[in-house]
């Protein structure tokens, strides 16, 4: 019987391979670091050309510091020589600082951009300005304060009689009774039912017809923009309650030097002649109108030249 052979053997694993050991750098030489990746530099976005307000750069140029001062200050209360004081000039030649700085081109130019500049952030306008004027000046002073007229005690009472109201009568014969008065001998004279928003009787005897007036006070919580304008508060004193108001006269005189009505009167008054001028051109008469024979014209001969005209006919 033929034998099995033996098993072979596996052969011996292999050992796993060694990696290689880094190289040790020299002793204080450190390993160089490694580089990173650099991102590419965006490209810069076209640049727009900006415009520059070529007034506002020359006035800027063209004022010093000082003179840029007196413009800021001149803004606050539009008075020149208040602010060539604030501005740092001399007190003693501020009024003619002032003038000088009002005439100077740069000077006008900032005060000019600053108005607008202002305008803009407080939304005050020359439109806005002359609209409330015009309010005032065109306002009804009525809308305010009214004087009425009534009737009188007397206007509607029996026989023309006092007449009293429902609330007086009472109060009256309540009085009476505590006095310990008959009540039947009250004299209950003009009846009552007096309202002193009835118009006064014309055959009263007591006010002949004219009736009393009183004063009435509006409700300011509904008048309308023109009395909103005139109206300017009240107070109370010891006679009442006083309305004040703007002057509506103060107004129409600003609305009429704003419209040029005066340019007219002053134009004429500081020439004659082109007042003159203006008389002949309507034919008022008053001007100067041609003369047909005109005795102080004289002919060669030293005569008349109406004589001489007359002799000219005759031969």
């Amino acid at each position: 019987m033929a034998s099995t052979p033996a098993p072979r053997k596996a052969p011996p694993k292999k050992p796993p391979a060694k990696k290689p050991a880094a190289r040790k750098s020299a002793a204080g030489i450190g390993a160089p670091a490694k580089k990173k990746p650099v991102a590419p530099k965006p490209k810069p976005a076209p640049t727009k050309a900006i415009k520059i307000d070529s007034s506002t750069d020359n006035a800027d140029k063209g004022l010093t510091p000082k003179q840029q001062r007196f413009v800021d200050e001149y803004m606050v209360d539009l008075n020149a020589t208040q602010a060539a004081i604030r501005a740092g000039y001399s007190a003693h030649t501020a009024n003619e600082q002032g003038s000088r700085l009002l005439a100077n081109v740069s000077v006008q130019a900032a005060i000019s951009i600053a108005r607008k500049a202002q305008q803009e952030r407080t939304g005050i306008t020359a439109d806005r300005v002359l609209t409330e004027i015009a309010l005032v000046a065109f306002a009804d002073a009525r809308e305010l304060v009214e004087v009425r007229k009534g009737c009188c005690r007397h206007c509607w009472g029996e026989g023309f009689k006092r007449q009293r109201t429902v609330g007086e009568m009472n109060a009256a014969v309540e009085q009476w009774r505590k006095d310990g008065k008959d009540p039947a001998d009250f004299d209950q004279e003009g009846g009552i039912g007096y309202n002193p928003h009835r118009p006064p009787h014309p055959d009263c005897p007591d006010c002949v017809g004219e009736g009393h007036a009183r004063t009435v006070i509006k409700d300011t919580r509904s008048l309308t923009p023109a009395a909103v304008a005139l109206y300017a508060g009240a107070k109370e004193t010891k006679y009442g309650i006083e309305v004040l108001s703007h002057s509506k006269m103060d107004a129409v005189e600003k609305l009429a030097k704003h419209v040029g009505l005066y340019e007219k009167d002053n134009q004429q008054k500081a020439d004659p002649l082109s007042a003159l001028l203006t008389r002949i051109a309507q034919g008022n008469g008053n001007g100067f109108a041609p003369v047909q024979n005109d005795p102080e014209r004289t002919t060669s001969a030293g005569l008349p030249m109406k004589a001489q005209v007359q002799d000219d006919d005759e031969d």
